[in-house]
């Protein structure tokens, strides 16, 4: 990619779990529609360092916050960071579930840490850059759940359903809050994606792939696409939505 003179943004995006998957598509979505970035990582400086000089490249200013979201000490120190910051736009984004377990095995730590990730940590972003957005006319929230969220998941993952259901019910909230102060929140809920997430919590992919009616898996640029309309300016009348994209799932 060609480098360019780096260019005073307009529009700043916060996007968290910003250095793979999903997250990746999203950062380049945004850089490349001139949009400075804020991205969070949790663990590999070096994947962090190679996405900002990616986005740099697009001409964008890049700042990159290290977080771990699973903890309370972790999205203390980040909300206390992304309170000096200016954002216009938060795409809630990392997710996980970090134990893969049947529900019967599960200890309450292993479902603390999911919903830290999923929910608390989405919970209090929101909140820490609302009133800022409130102030500037001018908000966009797009939470990131999952199909799992629809179907509840499996035996293996009812706690990661459980806290993708939860995060929509943040979107229902400052939606109705928002709406008045031009903050717009949706929720998106994509299906079966192709992106290293399934490779951490290996199945009969195959199997999986036949049950969704376009019989393939999504692209993360597809999802991106989506989510760069709705947490833009394009978007100036879509709230409190929740939206799918899963191949007619």
């Amino acid at each position: 990619m060609k480098k360019t003179i780096q260019k005073k943004s307009k529009h700043t995006v916060f996007i968290t779990g910003a250095t793979s998957g999903i997250g990746l598509e999203i950062s380049r979505k945004f850089a490349g529609e001139g949009w400075g970035v804020i991205c969070h990582y949790n663990s590999s400086d070096k994947k962090a360092m190679a996405l900002k000089e990616e986005m740099m490249a697009y001409g964008v200013s890049c700042v990159l916050v290290k977080a771990d979201l699973s903890s309370k000490s972790g999205i203390d120190k980040l909300v206390k960071k992304i309170k000096t910051l200016k954002i216009d736009s938060v795409i809630n984004n990392a997710g996980s579930y970090l134990a893969s377990k049947h529900f019967t095995k599960l200890t309450t730590d292993d479902i603390d840490k999911t919903f830290m990730v999923n929910v608390f940590a989405p919970i209090r972003i929101t909140s820490a850059v609302f009133a800022a957005m409130k102030k500037n006319m001018f908000g966009r929230i797009v939470n990131i759940s999952s199909i799992a969220a629809k179907y509840g998941g499996s035996s293996r993952s009812m706690h990661y359903g459980c806290s993708k259901l939860a995060l929509e019910g943040l979107t229902r909230t400052i939606a109705r809050e928002g709406a008045e102060f031009n903050i717009l929140a949706n929720t998106v809920r994509p299906g079966v994606i192709d992106t290293d997430f399934h490779k951490k919590f290996p199945k009969d992919m195959k199997a999986r792939i036949s049950m969704i009616p376009m019989k393939r898996m999504g692209r993360p640029e597809e999802v991106a696409d989506l989510i760069y309309y709705l947490g833009s300016g394009k978007n100036s009348f879509v709230t409190n939505e929740t939206i799918a994209i899963a191949g007619g799932e």
